[in-house]
């Protein structure tokens, strides 16, 4: 199999072509109207939207920056000024158990009226009723009312007093308040207790019993008198109640008459009128200490009881709500209860009900972060709750998790019709799927948001519109031409691909914000390829420290890469680090070791924990190759081991595997290794090379070493075929291999990176399996065929003794 020639320098990169941007900048091109690239999820955005349905619930799956929020919120806002506001909710007493407080479903605008109507009822109550109390009519009946019960109660008194003297006792009051008899002389004066006490017990006993007589008569009567006064009470009740019906009947009429078509308002307001009645004290006895709840909460104008907790009200013309919780807490979810303390008392009620997003959000449309919402406890409990149920309950957590049996309040629940979009990413979604048996039936709809979109000519003028309109939008300089195709092709390399574009606009719209900063630093009045470059590469300078510390490295020799002459079983493998926001690529070395030994291959990485699964899988592979090649009828009487030297950090991937495997081979053959080239790629068990990541990052990384000590003309970096298509390459890579100072091959077959890095084919097996001498699997036959003989010789030398 022949060497590959060097890849072409059109093959480096797909640039852009000036035939495909007639306008000069983004001035004149119109900006960009609509979403591009996520055809498929906005198909999925619009399905869920229309579909009203139980459960048609939207996950939204995608790469952070991809403009999923953006999207969604454009979407749903539109969809929702189309649709008719939905109802208002509040809660309001329930008098004859306030442990139960009525929810209210009004009209679109309703809440609010009602709330301003009880507030002004209340006013005119306060006013009314303590008026009307205060008028002659009202104090002349009380005050009969009060005479009547003291005539009834004198004239009682006095029989019994009069009854008492006949026996010769006095009746007199003790306190408090109570009755009591005294034996009296012949004059009707009070007998002193040690007169008395001197008496004789014959002179006494008439006494006596005269006070047991009485004291009967007397409690008999005070029983008289109590159902007296209980009717004196109530006649005062009916008086205070049949005033107060006066005082307020019109205003509730009114009311009623305001709110007839609502049944259950009329119920409250019925409700209302009753407490009023039976509740008049509160108007005529107000103090600092009434209604402790109220002066402690938010709203002083009303009192509790008679107040109107607004849950959600909307704009009559301000079509479905769209609500977008950053901080969806179970709380901020489903709404609570607040507790007041108040002069060392821990109180609440109806009034302290708050609402959650998803209150705000009935009727409309919720959008949620599903790792925010998943990092929060019991938050994604309540919200899978209360879609299932299509009910809002709200229920203090405290109330869930303790044992303590404290009393708090029960709401009747809302009914909820809402379309949740969460916004997560691919990993969420499946193990919510994975794991969680009701996240099918409640989130039935996904969108999916590509990462990219294919580089035709026509995506290519939509990126630009979008270009235009981020610098419209952000107010910041226009883009040359040029510096609009630079802009392309940079979106090009982050996509990874010659023939796609990345969709992630949030990076789009930083490299144009920095861009404009380096534009006007430079005194520019357009954002031209300068500006654009600065910004590029400032932004690696900001981020590439620890870059610069692995170069320094290599460059002092304190990281061993060699980058000119040969060395058996050693090869420069390109690898890529990911730290934080930092991405580079970094030339590694790997070694092998052979001897005798029965074909195992001892991976060093994998036995002191550094290799990760897919390392070892690649070595697991390389070594099945091997044994086919070399050991297909008998074992190969070698072993090896492999290592990346001066690694302190994990190591995963199979992109190694066709440096290691070449690495092997040396090691196995004795030839030489050009250090001047470093390969990566993956291999399967047939020796087909197979495509690997960060493509760009990895030669660019090798260059960069070979860079700083001296170009030679003779350095290179072997990549799969396969990876042709993602190249993207700096202009310094690709003007060093136009003057021949670097080239970049592509291989299909082990044995094409074999003939370029050795020098020597790989060679052919004949019909008898056997290479030729003068290729490197021959020199391996011939080495293996030389140990399997020693071998051999050395069990007849046994058997002989």
């Amino acid at each position: 199999m022949q060497a590959p020639k060097p890849l072409a320098i059109t093959r480096l990169k797909k640039r852009c072509t000036k035939k495909t941007f007639p306008r000069d900048n983004t001035q004149v091109i119109e900006p960009l109207d609509r979403f591009i690239g996520q055809q498929r999820a906005e198909q999925a955005v619009r399905f869920a939207i229309a579909v009203v349905n139980k459960g048609y619930n939207l996950f939204a799956v995608g790469e952070n920056g991809l403009g999923k929020r953006t999207m969604l919120k454009r979407f749903l806002s539109q969809h929702a000024e189309q649709l008719p506001a939905p109802s208002d909710w509040c809660y309001v007493n329930n008098y004859e158990s306030p442990r139960h407080p009525w929810a209210l479903k009004l009209p679109c605008g309703m809440a609010s009226e009602l709330k301003k109507d009880m507030e002004a009822l209340i006013r005119e109550v306060r006013h009314a009723i303590p008026s009307a109390f205060d008028q002659e009519s009202f104090i002349e009946k009380a005050e009969l009312i009060r005479d009547d019960f003291s005539e009834e109660q004198e004239q009682m008194l006095r029989a019994i007093a009069e009854k008492a003297g006949e026996h010769h006792l006095k009746l007199i009051l003790q306190n408090p308040g109570g009755y009591s008899f005294v034996p009296v002389d012949t004059e009707g004066e009070p007998i002193p207790v040690k007169e008395f006490n001197a008496l004789s017990e014959e002179q006494r006993e008439p006494f006596k019993v005269g006070i047991e007589l009485m004291e009967k008569e007397l409690r008999a009567a005070l029983r008289d008198l109590a159902y007296l006064e209980k009717n004196s009470r109530e006649k005062q009740q009916a008086l205070n109640e049949k005033i107060t019906l006066t005082a307020i009947q019109h205003w509730l009429d009114e009311l009623r008459d305001k709110y007839a078509s609502q049944e259950r308002v009329v119920a409250y307001l019925n409700a209302v009128q009753k407490d009023l009645v039976e509740n008049v004290e509160i108007f005529l006895e107000e103090d600092e200490n009434t209604d402790a709840v109220t002066r402690a909460s938010l709203d002083h104008k009303v009192p509790a009881r008679y107040q109107v907790n607004i849950m959600v009200s909307h704009d009559p013309e301000g079509g479905a709500p769209l609500v977008i919780e950053d901080m969806p807490t179970h709380n901020n979810l489903v709404g609570h209860v607040e507790n007041v303390t108040y002069m060392g008392t821990v109180a609440t009620d109806f009034s302290l009900i708050r609402p959650g997003c998803l209150h705000r959000a009935n009727g409309g449309f919720l959008v949620l972060d599903a790792g925010k919402l998943l990092q929060q406890p019991y938050a994604w409990d309540g919200l899978k709750l209360a879609l299932r149920t299509g009910c809002l309950r709200i229920d203090t957590l405290e109330k869930q998790l303790t044992l303590s049996g404290s009393v708090s309040l029960e709401p009747e629940p809302i009914a909820l019709e809402v379309t949740v979009a969460l916004l997560g990413d691919a990993e969420q979604y499946y193990l919510l799927q994975q794991y969680d048996p009701d996240f099918n039936e409640l989130f039935k709809v996904l969108a999916e948001f590509e990462s990219d979109m294919p580089r035709t000519d026509e995506n290519q003028w939509l990126y630009a519109r979008l270009i235009s309109s981020m610098v419209q939008q952000d107010g910041l300089l226009d883009l040359s031409r040029d510096a609009i195709m630079r802009v392309i092709e940079q979106g090009a390399r982050n996509a990874g691909h010659q023939d796609r574009l990345s969709l992630n606009a949030a990076d789009l719209n930083h490299l144009l914000r920095e861009s404009d900063y380096w534009a006007r630093s430079l005194g520019k009045t357009l954002i031209d390829i300068e500006a654009l470059d600065q910004a590029i590469s400032s932004r690696q300078y900001r981020s590439g420290h620890i870059k610069e510390r692995m170069f320094d490295s290599i460059k002092e020799g304190v990281i061993l890469i060699d980058t000119q002459g040969e060395k058996v079983g050693q090869v420069n493998g390109l690898t890529v680090l990911h730290i934080g926001d930092s991405e580079f690529g970094q030339p590694s070395r790997i070694t092998a070791t052979v001897h005798y030994g029965t074909g195992e291959v001892l991976d060093i990485e994998r036995s002191v924990q550094l290799g990760g699964a897919l390392h070892s899988k690649g070595i697991m592979i390389l070594t099945s190759f091997l044994n086919a090649l070399f050991g297909h009828s008998e074992v190969m009487p070698l072993a090896a081991s492999l290592v990346f030297e001066q690694s302190y950090h994990g190591v995963d991937g199979d992109s190694a595997s066709l440096g290691e495997l070449v690495c092997l081979l040396s090691a196995m053959s004795g030839c030489p290794v050009k250090q001047s080239i470093a390969v990566t790629g993956s291999i399967n068990q047939f020796g087909e090379v197979q495509p690997i990541g960060g493509v760009n990052e990895k030669i660019e990384g090798f260059f960069d070493t070979c860079q700083s000590r001296g170009l030679t003309g003779d350095q290179a970096a072997i990549i799969p075929i396969q990876n042709i298509n993602n190249l993207m390459l700096k202009d310094e890579v690709i003007e060093a291999c136009k003057q021949g100072q670097f080239a970049i091959y592509a291989v299909e077959h082990v044995d094409q990176a074999i003939k370029l890095m050795t020098g020597v084919n790989a060679g052919q097996a004949n019909e008898k399996g056997y290479f030729a001498i003068n290729t490197l699997y021959g020199k391996i036959q011939l080495r293996l065929e030389a140990l399997r003989k020693k071998a051999q010789g050395q069990k007849n030398k046994v058997r002989k003794k």
